[in-house]
């Protein structure tokens, strides 16, 4: 490694640790973003379920993509780059993705009711938001521990409007996760 380059690593590292918060969060647009693609699709199941996988398969991946465009656009406007933990949201991120793609194979095969079948969707997206709290934004373990007893309430119980009334409360988890993380960074004098 030449020296220049080894000089840019170690300031950014020095950067990245100075600038590093302590209540770790995301880009509070995101938090937004998600909160209103999930109430939506989480509502699908109940009034349109046949438009449930088209929707998910657009949003998901056009979701995904802006999240990746606006965190890396937060990262360069703060002077920071970390590859490493850009590489860490990339992985969480695209094996969830991977798994709701997986989610769709029995229920492509007939092998898996529909009821059934999206009940899975809802066990991935709640293990993927819980080890996204735990591992990247704490703010999402919330949402992710809302989807799983949600996903037991769905699996036990069968209530009518089960996944409207989940997608409200994790849509609601979501904006207050954005809110809350938006008076943070204006009290660190951060631009939201």
């Amino acid at each position: 490694m030449t020296d220049v380059n080894k000089l840019r690593s170690d300031l950014d590292f020095i950067s990245s640790a100075v600038r590093e918060d302590p209540c770790a969060g995301g880009v509070p647009a995101l938090y937004f973003l998600w909160g209103v693609l999930i109430a939506c699709g989480f509502i699908l199941p109940d009034f349109a379920p046949r438009f449930a996988g088209i929707y998910w398969l657009v949003a998901g991946i056009g979701g995904g993509l802006f999240s990746w465009w606006l965190g890396a656009r937060k990262s360069r406007r703060q002077g920071i780059n970390n590859p490493s933990l850009g590489r860490r949201y990339g992985l969480h991120w695209l094996l969830a993705g991977v798994a709701f793609l997986l989610c769709f194979l029995p229920l492509l095969s007939g092998r898996l009711p529909a009821q059934a079948g999206a009940a899975n969707f809802l066990l991935v997206a709640g293990i993927t938001y819980g080890l996204a709290g735990v591992h990247l934004e704490r703010p999402l373990l919330w949402c992710g521990l809302l989807m799983l007893a949600a996903y037991g309430v769905v699996v036990m119980l069968a209530p009518p409007f089960a996944w409207s009334i989940t997608g409200v409360i994790v849509g609601i988890s979501l904006f207050w996760a954005g809110f809350a993380r938006r008076a943070a960074l204006r009290a660190a004098g951060e631009q939201a």
